[in-house]
């Protein structure tokens, strides 16, 4: 009786690539882009008007977009802990969002 013949053998099982991939990192934003409306209801109260909250919400996506982005290009090469990256997200989201709206007063004088 023969046995069965082996597979042929492919190598090492692959791992996948070291780093910190960018949905971690748009994750890690995407926590102060939520602290940012949970702030304004605790403050301000509900929004006016669906518009009122659109409007806050546009307002806010570049700043949150480019955070992670910039997260991201700091952490591609070595993976981190989720905790460190959104510690590390906020400088550039708190930056990004005065700079904005610095720019949005400015082009409204």
């Amino acid at each position: 009786m023969n046995p069965a013949p082996m597979p042929p053998y492919s190598g090492p099982p692959t791992q996948p690539p070291p780093g910190t991939s960018f949905g971690r990192c748009v994750l890690s934003s995407l926590v102060w882009y939520g602290v940012v409306f949970v702030v304004l209801f605790a403050t301000l109260g509900a929004p006016a008007s669906g518009y009122a909250f659109g409007v806050v919400a546009g307002r806010l996506l570049f700043p949150f977009l480019l955070s992670a982005l910039i997260t991201w290009l700091f952490f591609r090469h070595k993976r981190t802990n989720f905790g460190i990256l959104v510690l590390t997200s906020l400088p550039s989201f708190v930056v990004l969002s005065f700079a904005f709206g610095v720019l949005r007063m400015a082009g409204s004088a």
